[in-house]
């Protein structure tokens, strides 16, 4: 199968991209990254102050013993720009093929130093140019990451300074964030100011909380902690939405990015419309070779449905998600139970029983839906631990 594709008319291997990041942070990094499979790699971002990363800066949420939330302090790159410029013409001449992509932030209201990194890394060879204007945590304190994402006519302004440059030629792609009422209207702006496309989206403000038994902040940095970015597979439902929304409106290529841990994961940003992917917390705890295993997902759900290139699919389910108010509401479905799967564990009485409509009474034999009461809501198909109960339309 052929999983080569596309973004701003830039030739990708295969749709994986290593985001900007702490497995971006080096030249060896990324080069492993490359050799590992990985099509391409987004720098850790650029800019011209000195970055010092706090110790303990991470914290995670498991479930049985998984991650599945991840939160970060981490600040942007400790090299300065001359090193990356060096580093972005090494890959380019080791790694022909691959793509690199130069991620660079400076201050709203100095077009010099955003013009300056970005011809910087266009003359080290770097194919694209990422605009961070979301990151989370303590650049939003000081004018800068979402404080800009958040801000359209910032984000505009800077957008347009890059595009309207005569001597800077690589495709402008704003990162965004997604705690912004509106994401369509943030890139609707800067679609007007001349983006030619957008990563989506970037980690979330969060707080982890505390330690029950010590008191102790997470994470805990001498006793204090602060709001970091929440990042892992809980936020793909955010991301997806996102991703939706901007494919919609204003419809220019988007770079997915958020809770993308599986092959499976990348098919369905991939089916809202996204040429492509970026991938950073899965690759922090697994290492750069779920690649592989993510190419071989992909491979899979292609399989399903006799797809043999990326462009059989990449947008197919677009048209699928609408607004609320564009879905059918005489639409009717109803539970129906597989008897050989159900273990009469009552786990849909009682969610339904104190969660939905009393809908289902307890037997000997299995559960009985009493349909004059049941109002098709789905709860009890969703605590089914065996997949016993399946929603069919009526």
């Amino acid at each position: 199968m052929d999983l080569s594709t596309n973004y701003c008319g830039i030739p990708l291997e295969t749709p994986f991209i290593l985001a900007s990041a702490p497995p971006t942070a080096s030249l060896d990094l990324i080069r492993r990254g490359f050799e590992a499979g990985w099509s391409g790699a987004v720098v850790k971002t650029l800019l011209f102050d000195p970055v010092h990363n706090l110790q303990n800066r991470f914290s995670v949420l498991k479930q049985k013993g998984n991650i599945i939330g991840f939160e970060n302090l981490e600040q942007l790159s400790a090299k300065p720009p001359e090193d990356w410029y060096k580093i972005i013409a090494t890959l380019k001449r080791e790694f022909p093929t691959k793509v690199v992509i130069g991620s660079i932030m400076g201050d709203a209201q100095s077009p010099q130093q955003w013009l300056e990194l970005a011809r910087g890394c266009q003359d080290a060879g770097a194919d694209l140019l990422e605009l961070n204007f979301s990151c989370p945590h303590g650049y939003p304190e000081q004018g800068r990451g979402s404080a800009i994402g958040q801000n359209p006519d910032y984000a505009a302004q800077i957008t347009r300074w890059l595009k309207e440059c005569s001597d800077i030629h690589l495709p402008v792609v704003p990162k965004l964030t997604a705690a912004v009422a509106d994401i369509r209207h943030m890139g609707c702006m800067l679609a007007d100011a001349g983006a030619d496309g957008f990563c989506a989206i970037n980690t979330l403000p969060s707080f982890f909380g505390f330690d029950l038994k010590t008191l102790r902040p997470k994470p805990d940095i001498d006793g204090m902690t602060s709001y970091g970015g929440y990042s892992g597979v809980g936020i793909k439902p955010i991301a997806l939405r996102a991703v939706s929304e901007l494919c919609q409106a204003p419809g220019l290529p988007i770079m997915a990015s958020g809770g993308i841990a599986t092959g499976f994961d990348a098919a369905e940003f991939l089916l809202l419309g996204a040429p492509a992917v970026q991938v950073c917390t899965e690759v922090m705890l697994r290492g750069f070779g779920v690649v592989t295993k993510m190419q071989q997902q992909l491979e899979e759900f292609m399989g399903w449905h006799s797809f043999s290139t990326t462009s059989d699919f990449i947008g197919l389910c677009k048209e699928q998600v609408t607004s609320f108010g564009g879905l059918h509401i005489n639409f009717k479905a109803k539970p129906t139970l597989n008897e050989l799967r159900c273990t009469n564990c009552g786990s849909c009485i009682t969610a339904c029983r104190d969660g939905g409509f009393q809908a289902i009474a307890p037997s000997q034999s299995g559960p009985i839906f009493l349909m004059d009461a049941c109002d098709g809501c789905s709860l009890c198909s969703h605590v089914c631990p065996t997949g016993a109960i399946q929603m069919q339309s009526v």
